[in-house]
């Protein structure tokens, strides 16, 4: 017998007996994924099955019933003049303030840490909300005061000078929005990144900027792709901005187009919603096919194991100047709309008239002694911190199994992950109430169902943050720790998680704050008996119940900004590999 026979009937059994008996981690990767997939994909399968083979307008019919909607053309350019011209926005901004508080002399300690995390803090729609008390045209509070000031010089106006019904308004508020999405990524890449080849472009006598431009954003590409992306899909799905602001301005934006289908219309026009909304599935596959190739070239840098930090780029004269930009983003991301939440909750109502007498707390007590409000927030708190924690967790062994796997079925686990952000919330809600809801499941009106929901709806979120963590990650430390004979788990708890938790962490950020500010699909989910904060503030606005909307509106704040707060700062201070 030959030596490659031999080798080979040595060899087979074994590999036959890893087949059959394959890595614990291995079975954790498939069970987690399948169990997600499951989740999304029958619902969905159901209500596509609905509609596109079960409905009277079978086959086609759907999609040109949505092309045939009135103004749906003027719909779409909207939608991606709004997104991608915030999502730029966005990105340029996130960048500039990452490297000033990973690269600079500008940081400002750990209120650097936060400072481009200010939008988190007051949830989209209390933002929303806050700035449409502040700069509505004719009773918006910082417009009664600058005409009262511009009238002491001569200059009377009737209304204005700013208008938040606009166009420009609907874009800068999405901005405001989607900064944290690019900034938590890159920010947590450069603060991992290896600093060897921006200091040897320096020595080489190129300048700090130039090294930023052609060594350091290069570094970071995933984190940089990946962040964009989220941007893009949150951009899509946002819905408390545009049907707040973008329906005062007469803009509309496509998930409210959706959303007004299958609400508004009479009978409910699922199958068009349906119809737009694999539209945006697949804008959103095409470019995640476009972040995949790039992951995948591997033109970019990883977190080795040498741990040097960088030396910090003196910006001399322009440091306070760089300070002062940043503390102009944290007032206009959260102050100044906090203020104006506040204003108008010591109020007993809303109006031109701007007065700081009669001011109390009775909308607050409203708000803990109204049962439907308190049960929200309890509700929300709960739902928020447990999705934020398990979604995380799901997101993170999915990115995992994507990142040390090639072959069709990690491709599959990637787009079934991102999947949900290109499917309105309100079409992926009404999947849910029609697979869950009924028997056998029987989850009508509960907060399983809403737990349920939340993660598959922001798992594009989570994935994307967990994924960016992880493709910065180098190969050398788990290869140092399983040459030292470490088994895998082993070098996930003490090397892997470690280098990805400042990602992580910004990851379950995102989610608290998105699931306590949900919308769309807690109109639909929940019930008279499991009632949550975002649906409570939107049926309050319809109601004109403005004072009590701003109490619970800074309620929210508060809760959100204590957890982003905490969260980060336990994402930056354990993020140490240990030996």
């Amino acid at each position: 017998m030959s030596t490659t026979t031999a080798e080979t009937a040595t060899t087979a059994p074994g590999r036959l007996a890893s087949w059959l008996r394959p890595r614990l981690s291995t079975v954790v990767m498939v069970v987690v994924a399948g169990t997600f997939t499951v989740f999304l994909v029958y619902p969905l399968l159901r209500l596509l099955f609905d509609v596109f083979v079960g409905g009277p307008g079978a086959g086609l019919e759907p999609i040109r019933e949505a092309f045939a909607l009135d103004g749906i053309g003027k719909t779409l350019l909207n939608t991606a003049i709004v997104v991608a011209g915030s999502t730029v926005a966005a990105s340029v901004i996130a960048l500039v303030f990452a490297w000033l508080n990973e690269r600079t002399d500008a940081r400002l300690g750990f209120l650097a840490e936060i400072m481009p995390l200010t939008p988190l803090l007051v949830p989209a729609i209390a933002s929303t909300i806050g700035w449409v008390f502040l700069l509505a045209p004719r009773s918006g509070i910082a417009n009664v005061l600058i005409r009262d000031a511009l009238g002491l010089v001569g200059i009377h106006l009737s209304e204005g000078p700013f208008n938040v019904f606009s166009f420009w308004g609907l874009i800068a508020l999405y901005t405001l929005l989607l900064i944290p999405y690019v900034y938590l990524p890159v920010s947590a890449a450069l603060a991992r990144l290896d600093p060897s080849l921006e200091e040897a472009s320096r020595v080489a006598g190129v300048g700090p900027f130039r090294s930023l431009v052609k060594v350091t954003l290069p570094s970071i590409k995933p984190a940089i792709v990946g962040g964009m992306l989220v941007a893009v899909v949150m951009g899509i799905s946002t819905f408390s901005v545009p049907v707040i602001v973008g329906t005062g301005a007469g803009v509309e934006i496509l998930s409210v187009r959706i959303y007004r289908l299958l609400t508004f219309a009479f009978p409910p026009q699922i199958a068009p919603a349906v119809a737009l909304s694999m539209l945006i599935l697949l804008t959103v596959g095409a470019l995640s096919v476009v972040q995949r190739r790039i992951l995948r070239s591997g033109a970019f840098a990883t977190i080795g194991g040498k741990g040097i930090r960088p030396n910090l780029v003196a910006l001399g004269r322009w440091r306070w100047a760089a300070r002062g930009v940043m503390l102009l983003f944290v007032a206009c991301a959260s102050i100044v709309p906090l203020l104006g939440l506040v204003y108008v909750s010591l109020r007993g109502f809303w109006t031109a008239e701007v007065t700081f007498s009669g001011l109390d707390l009775d909308n607050y007590r409203a708000v803990f002694d109204r049962r439907v409000t308190s049960k929200a927030l309890t509700n929300s708190i709960q739902l928020a911190a447990t999705c934020a924690l398990a979604g995380m967790a799901v997101a993170t062994v999915m990115a995992l199994f994507v990142g040390t796997r090639n072959g069709p079925l990690s491709r599959f686990v990637d787009f079934v992950a991102k999947a949900p952000g290109g499917l309105s919330h309100i079409v992926l809600a009404v999947a849910f109430l029609g697979a869950l809801a009924g028997p056998p499941f029987r989850l009508s009106g509960t907060l399983t169902l809403l737990l349920l929901a939340y993660i598959v709806l922001y798992m594009p979120q989570a994935y994307l943050s967990a994924g960016s963590a992880y493709s910065q990650l180098g190969t050398e430390l788990g290869e140092a720790s399983a040459v030292a004979g470490a088994r895998p788990w082993r070098t996930f708890r003490k090397v892997t998680f470690p280098l990805m938790l400042p990602g992580l962490a910004g990851g379950a950020v995102v989610l608290f704050v998105l699931i306590m500010s949900d919308v769309t699909a807690s109109a639909l989910l929940s019930g008279g008996g499991t009632p949550v904060v975002g649906f409570v503030v939107l049926d309050l606005w319809s109601d004109g119940t403005f004072p009590m909307i701003a109490a619970l509106g800074t309620v929210m704040t508060l809760v959100t900004s204590a957890v982003t707060i905490l969260l980060m700062y336990f994402g930056k201070g354990r993020a140490v590999a240990r030996p």
